[in-house]
Order: C-alpha cells, then sequence, then structure tokens
C-alpha cells in the first residue's frame, strides 16, 4: 500500500519552515509512514501538486500561494496552513509591517486559511483566534530543538579566562526590544564586571551607548543558520520581548535555541516564556524594567552554579520532550490523517495554474502594487536594496 504524499511549501528556506514543518515530517518519512516532499514556491509544478495527498502551505500570504490552496482544495487535496506568528497583527515597527497590514495580504492570508482543512500552530493564541477561519480545526504541535542533534554538551565550556559570553539571537525586529529594555541594564553591567563579560549579538544590531559588543549578521540559509549555532559558546542567552497580544502568540524559540547550545536562558517574565521556563530551574524569568534585567543577568554572572544548573536542566528538558521523533509522534497523535488521507486522483492537466519562477515574481510585485499603492516603488526599492546589501 502506497504512503501518503505530502508536500510542503514555503517562499523560502526559513528557520519557521524548517523548525516547524520540514524536520518533523522527514522524520516521518525515515519512520516509514508518509512520502515527504519540500519545495520553494518558485518550483512547484503541476505535477508536484498532481501527485500529493496533502499540501502544507507555511506561512503563505500571496494571491499565487493563495491560487495553489485553491486548485489543491478544489481537486481533492487536504490543505494544510502552518502558522507561527499572528499574521494579522503584525506591529508596525516590523520590517514586514508595509506588506502584512495591507488589505489585500490580510484578505489572501484569511482566504487561505477559509481553504484550509488545518491549521498547525504551536501557541494555543493563534489556536484560538483563527481556528473559527478553517475548515475543520486547528492543532497545537511543539516545534523541536533541532540543534540538539548538532550541538553535544562536551562541546560548551567557559572560557579559559573565565569571561562570561553573553548572547542574544534573533530577527532584525528585534533591535527596537533590545534598546528599549536592555540599553540601561547592559551599559551598567559593562560598568560593573568590564572585561569579565562579553556580549554577542545575532541577527539584530542595536545601538547602546557605547557599550561593544561582536555583530553576528542573521543567516536567512538554514544550514547556514545551524552552522553559526553551532560555533556559539554563549554562557547566558538573552530573550527579551514586550507584553502584547502579537509577542504572546509567538513560539518560546529562544528557549530550544538558548537551551541546546548550553546557554542559561534569562527570559522577559511575560508569554510564551512564561509556558515553559520556570524560573532558576530552567530559566530565569525576569521582569521588563532596567532593574529586572541587571539584577537578572547579574545573578548568572555572579552564581555560576545556578547558571550551570539551569543549563543542564533546560538541555535535559529539550532532550526528553523535544526531540524532532517526540514530536513527530505527538504530530500523528494529534492529526492521524498525515498517515491516513489519499486523495482522489487528479492530471496535472487539470490545475488552472500559471506556475515558475517569473509567474510568481510577477505575482508578488503585482500584489505589492495593489495592496500598497504609492507607497510600493519605495517598498520595492528597500528591499532590493536589502538583497543586494546581503549579498
Amino acid at each position: 500500500m502506497r504512503l501518503t504524499n505530502v508536500v510542503a511549501f514555503c517562499l523560502g528556506d526559513i528557520p519557521s519552515a524548517r523548525v516547524g514543518i520540514v524536520e518533523v515530517m522527514k522524520q516521518l518519512q525515515k519512520e516509514g509512514l508518509i512520502d515527504f516532499h519540500f519545495y520553494l514556491t518558485a518550483h512547484l509544478t503541476k505535477e508536484i501538486l498532481s501527485e500529493a495527498d496533502i499540501i502544507i502551505s507555511v506561512r503563505s500570504a500571496d494571491s499565487y500561494e493563495l491560487n495553489i490552496i485553491k486548485e489543491c482544495k478544489k481537486l481533492g487535496k487536504m490543505t494544510i496552513y502552518y502558522m507561527d506568528d499572528d499574521l494579522l497583527n503584525i506591529p508596525l515597527y516590523a520590517a514586514s509591517t508595509d506588506y502584512f497590514n495591507t488589505e489585500m495580504i490580510r484578505k489572501n492570508i484569511i482566504s487561505i486559511i477559509n481553504h484550509s482543512d488545518y491549521l498547525l500552530t504551536n501557541n494555543i493564541h493563534i489556536k484560538e483566534k483563527y481556528e473559527p477561519f478553517v475548515i475543520n480545526r486547528a492543532v497545537i504541535i511543539n516545534a523541536p530543538a533541532l540543534l540538539i542533534n548538532e550541538v553535544t554538551l562536551n562541546e560548551h565550556s567557559e572560557n579559559d579566562n573565565e569571561t562570561v559570553k553573553i548572547g542574544f539571537s534573533g530577527g532584525i525586529d528585534h533591535k527596537n526590544n533590545i534598546e528599549r529594555f536592555l540599553k540601561k541594564p547592559l551599559t551598567k553591567l559593562k560598568h560593573k564586571y568590564q572585561d569579565s563579560i562579553a556580549f554577542e549579538f545575532m541577527g539584530a544590531e542595536p545601538e547602546l551607548d557605547g557599550v561593544d559588543y561582536r555583530f553576528i549578521p542573521y543567516k536567512t540559509n538554514y544550514e547556514e543558520y545551524l552552522k553559526e549555532m553551532r560555533e556559539l559558546h554563549w554562557d547566558i542567552g538573552i530573550a527579551v520581548l514586550p507584553a502584547s497580544d502579537f509577542h504572546a502568540s509567538k513560539y518560546f524559540n529562544k528557549y530550544l535555541e538558548y537551551g541546546a547550545i548550553g546557554a542559561a536562558g534569562v527570559y522577559s517574565n511575560v508569554e510564551p516564556y512564561r509556558f515553559i521556563v520556570k524560573s532558576k530551574i530552567n530559566g530565569l524569568l525576569v521582569e521588563n524594567t532596567s532593574d529586572g534585567w541587571f539584577h537578572g543577568l547579574s545573578c548568572l554572572i555572579d552564581d555560576t552554579v545556578l547558571r550551570k544548573a539551569i543549563a543542564n536542566n533546560s538541555r535535559t528538558h529539550l532532550e526528553k520532550e523535544f526531540t524532532v521523533s517526540k514530536i513527530a509522534n505527538d504530530c500523528i497523535t494529534e492529526l492521524n490523517e498525515l498517515v491516513t488521507f489519499r486523495a482522489q486522483q487528479c492530471r496535472p492537466n487539470q490545475f488552472n495554474l500559471n506556475l515558475g519562477s517569473k509567474e510568481l515574481l510577477a505575482s508578488k510585485v503585482i500584489n505589492i502594487f495593489k495592496s500598497m499603492g504609492y507607497r510600493a516603488p519605495g517598498y520595492l526599492v528597500k528591499k532590493i536594496i536589502k538583497k543586494i546589501s546581503k549579498k
């Protein structure tokens, strides 16, 4: 008997896709339970779609992606939408706000979910908010801690010169939060501890009033991202978030990453970190005040025993509850159709779609002009400059 053919697609090979969907589905394939393939959206063909039983779209929002989901649903495929952010509630300061907060893109997202049998997410707030839009139901699945397969505990050791390395990893949008909550406490910490501490920031490049730090550009390619994380030897990891509905709907990725690389995490005392962190056991929860962050970080700088205990406890927790195999098993327990569903047979010429890289680019440009109007040229110029600067 043939296996269920599951096809997932995303505009880019981003960490959200890898952590939330791809590696879990690959584990199910490894166990002989499904046949799985992941494609960049631009590489999808009618032949690929015709052979699929289940289609998983990752963070889709463009009209091109909406048309794919509509056609797949019409031809009897099971459709699943994966969302790890509250895409209808993107903050105004976020780099993607001009795109996601347009009426057209918002309507596309709702329509994609409307044509999806299931919504997969990692957060209870997203489930509760978006479940009314989906055909069947929303399903909560934890994301695995992939780095535990990449980093062994004996690789992490404190520096010979006893410098405590304090790091942050996250997207560029976190720049505002770091400056808002951490500028004063980090300045005080550097004044207090001087050369016995060092700061590193990956992704976000904040202005910290003269506090020196090593900046590590964010890696959008997932393999490069894993390689960079493997080479970090942080003693303390910073996870700062404001208290807001949008941020409460995020996943506690920092907990998975810091615990995996052997760092003791210090977390804002807000959701989603309250979901997973038990303060002074597997992390440290602090209030989002200058004193809260200063005293929390000072505590772990001074208390080597507590710092190492938190790092070890979080790593042990990840190895028990957040392995790929554990999450894959949870996934089919919550959504058994992943291994049992079979779609009706269809032919490639039944898909009323124009697919390809050029067609996708044209759709994206048209979407931007239709949704943003006179602001579209400026937005496109910024995107082009950003891509050129990365190269």
